[in-house]
């Protein structure tokens, strides 16, 4: 059970990287998706890279428990980060197709980056978890 939960977080974290990244127009506050304090934000030029971290940084989460929950060696987790960064990757060379979108190398590396964050930040918690657990 926990694993389905887990494979559809997943999912629907997939399909939201690709849904707002190829929405024909950059600006969120026109998709009417999201509050809108949270569109006031992403929309703001100054967040308009760093945007792009936000949803990989839970995924990154979420691979780094779907790795610790099946005992996947350490080689696995590296591997998990490279398919992150081909997701997004794949979703900057999709805005190549949209008029009013671009391709940018900036958020390649804020995905990249909130990726990375993500596996780092979960694993060292699951490991505090399982050091605090061995106490008792």
């Amino acid at each position: 059970m926990r694993s389905a939960v887990l494979y559809s977080l997943l999912a629907i974290g997939l399909l939201v990287v690709f849904l707002f990244s190829w929405l024909p127009q950059p600006r969120l506050e026109l998709s009417h998706y999201l509050p809108l304090w949270v569109t006031r934000w992403a929309d703001d030029d100054a967040n308009m890279n760093i945007r792009t971290a936000i949803p990989f940084v839970f995924l990154g989460g979420l691979s780094a428990i779907w790795l610790a929950s099946t005992n996947r060696p350490w080689p696995m987790w590296p591997a998990a980060w490279l398919g992150l960064v081909g997701v997004v990757t794949l979703a900057e060379a999709g805005q190549l197709l949209l008029p009013l979108r671009h391709f940018d190398w900036g958020d390649i590396g804020w995905g990249a980056a909130g990726a990375a964050a993500g596996l780092v930040l979960t694993t060292a918690l699951i490991l505090a978890g399982r050091e605090i657990k061995s106490l008792f």
